[in-house]
């Protein structure tokens, strides 16, 4: 087990796991090799079939290994975070990395500033090579800035951000940590989600507490076309997102910020815009139907709506005659 001091915070890191037996280990050894001296990792594994519990039980009592039946994401997270003793729950995937020193730099933060219940930093995202071999850029060596202007926050994803929330996810999950009791406060992820349930979270936590964007690099996104992103769903997730926020707290900030009807009603037309555009090319037609129809009865003055609506009725009907 990880030697950790009592006189530090505990973080109780969580990270979901599926299938990535050929990643994973690199992902637990950015977290064991952390700087930050008090730290449990949390793995879930959500059903794998690949050797990704083998390459897990290797690393002994350094993590907590806990198993379940294929869930998803938001389950594994829940169990998690019940199991979690940590005064601070951050979050890492099972094939991203973290930079060194990402604790100890949003530690810090948070430890100075009590009343910011929840931090985030900036990423980057992490290609293969044209052999197929992820290769740590030069920025891999530790925590840096995004910006080296000198700033500690980046200004646009720092403050009472639920009105910004609702025009798109800020933070991304891998580079976020949250005081316990703002967790507790929550509640848990949103386990009907399929996706989004991260986009929601952050919806909810946003009318309790400011959130801070540390100016920072701290962890690789993987890009390797084998998770969930590259899967689209049946289901519009970000319109069903935005729109349960909608219905729970309006337009209305915790501070007393509107959001303009028309700019909502944008939003969710481009919401459902994206999701008919990316089943028009590639996946459903008729879902594509469905959704231009939406995003145009929302937004009826947008003519890229109307046109596409008319090409995925087209479409559709050209499928049935098959």
């Amino acid at each position: 087990m990880t030697t950790r001091d009592p006189e530090k915070p505990l973080v109780s890191v969580i990270m979901p796991a599926y299938n990535t037996a050929a990643y994973i280990a690199e992902s637990v050894d950015s977290v064991l090799d952390q700087d930050y001296p008090s730290v449990e990792l949390i793995v879930v594994d959500d059903g794998s079939t690949d050797g990704t519990i083998e390459v897990l039980r290797a690393y002994g009592d350094r993590l907590t290994l806990l198993t379940q039946q294929n869930q998803g994401a938001a389950v594994a997270r829940n169990a998690g975070i019940a199991a979690a003793s940590g005064d601070y729950i951050a979050f890492i995937d099972s094939d991203d990395v973290w930079l060194p020193g990402k604790l100890a730099a949003q530690v810090g933060y948070m430890d100075q500033h009590p009343q910011i219940g929840m931090t985030f930093t900036a990423w980057h995202n992490w290609k293969p090579d044209p052999s197929g071999t992820f290769l740590k850029p030069d920025s891999a060596e530790g925590v840096h800035p995004k910006n080296p202007d000198g700033k500690s926050l980046v200004e646009r994803g720092s403050g009472w951000l639920y009105n910004r929330l609702l025009f798109g996810s800020l933070p991304h999950t891998i580079t976020v940590m949250m005081r316990r009791d703002l967790v507790e406060r929550i509640g848990q992820f949103d386990p009907e989600l399929k996706r989004g349930q991260d986009y929601d979270y952050w919806l909810r936590a946003s009318r309790l507490t400011e959130i801070h964007q540390l100016n920072l690099v701290t962890a690789l996104y993987r890009l390797h076309g084998e998770g969930c992103i590259t899967k689209y769903p049946d289901t519009n997730y970000e319109y069903e997102v935005v729109r349960k926020a909608l219905r729970r707290w309006g337009r209305l900030g915790p501070r007393g910020e509107k959001t303009s009807l028309g700019a909502i009603r944008r939003r969710l037309a481009q919401t459902c815009f994206s999701f008919g555009y990316h089943h028009y090319w590639e996946g459903d037609p008729r879902l594509a139907l469905r959704s231009f129809r939406q995003s145009a009865l929302r937004y009826p003055w947008s003519a890229s709506a109307w046109a596409y609506l008319a090409l995925s009725a087209w479409k559709s009907v050209g499928r049935k005659a098959h």
